[in-house]
């Protein structure tokens, strides 16, 4: 009679040879369904983690807007809104380029001593130069966040923190304009919306290849909500003054500049240029410069003042 034991134990060491390979093989097809569902849990989670950490410097940036410091605290230090002492903000004017360096009036050195540290000038944001800093100026995938601020317009000063949260081989931003139509494109577009178009300014300022990217998702959606944006409003005021008294003028001063505004005596009422909100507004009184204080107030209404 023929043993079969050894026949036996090979076709048994076969069939559970196959059986792995087919184990291996379903798990590879459930990997795979699975690993789309995954990456968007991943890019939610990163999306949501960035759109606090925005909240918490817009935060910031808005808090400075009380500072009367304008070179070292206050953001929103534009021409035309400092004083002749004063250095302007300097802002993002690049969608790509990192920061290679750190000036002292950079946006996200200012806002760094605005959060109580101490930048190194010269020195660029990086995780072994300047970790703090480098964590204001990067967002988690290593894109530089941007900082724009909006041309000049009357009764506002907009601004956008912007940070796109894709690698740079995936989605571009169009090249910075410094003008309001290039602004208001990113402004007006609702980036949380997983189905929304990108903005109809765009077309011709990307290619028709990095357009298509914007567009590409599953289910209908788009890639838009892969860019995180915080809008920051800062309102502008005037300050009325009605000067009724016959010898006295009314030297308003704001923006770090005394006397930024006169109003001269029995000249009744005046209204000073717009300023912007949280500005210092000191006020003083007499017959020539520089009188007496009579008032000040950090200015966040359009408030009346009576000298008489």
């Amino acid at each position: 009679m023929r043993r079969l034991g050894v026949p036996l134990k090979r076709l048994l060491r076969a069939f559970s040879l196959l059986e792995i390979v087919l184990v291996l093989f379903v798990l590879g097809i459930v990997a795979a369904a699975l690993a789309p569902a995954m990456r968007d849990v991943v890019e939610k989670a990163r999306r949501e983690a960035e759109a606090k950490s925005l909240e918490e410097l817009a935060s910031t940036i808005t808090a400075s807007f009380e500072n009367s410091d304008l070179t070292n605290l206050n953001l929103a230090a534009l021409p035309g809104t400092i004083g002749p002492g004063d250095t302007a903000t300097v802002f993002s004017t690049s969608t790509s380029a990192g920061y290679a360096s750190t000036a002292a009036a950079d946006w996200y050195a200012k806002l760094a001593r605005a959060r109580g540290l101490t930048p190194q000038i010269g020195v660029a944001p990086s995780a072994t130069a300047q970790p703090e800093l480098a964590r204001i100026a990067f967002n988690g995938l290593g894109n530089p966040r941007l900082l724009i601020a909006a041309p000049a317009e009357p009764g506002r000063q907009r601004f956008l923190l912007v940070s796109l949260m894709a690698r740079n081989d995936q989605l571009v931003l169009p090249a910075y304009e410094a003008n309001a139509a290039w602004f208001d494109a990113l402004w007006n577009t609702n980036w949380e919306n997983k189905t929304a178009a990108t903005p109809a300014y765009w077309s011709g300022r990307l290619t028709p290849a990095q357009l298509a990217a914007w567009s590409e998702g599953s289910g209908g959606q788009t890639q838009t909500n892969r860019l995180c944006v915080r809008r920051i409003v800062l309102p502008k005021f005037r300050v009325s003054v009605n000067n009724n008294h016959p010898t006295e003028q009314a030297f308003v001063s704001f923006n770090n500049t005394n006397p930024a505004f006169t109003a001269p005596a029995n000249s009744g009422a005046s209204v000073t240029p717009e300023i912007l909100g949280g500005r210092l507004v000191i006020i003083n009184r007499g017959a020539a410069w520089p009188g007496v204080e009579a008032l000040r107030f950090n200015l966040h209404e359009n408030p009346t003042v009576t000298l008489q």
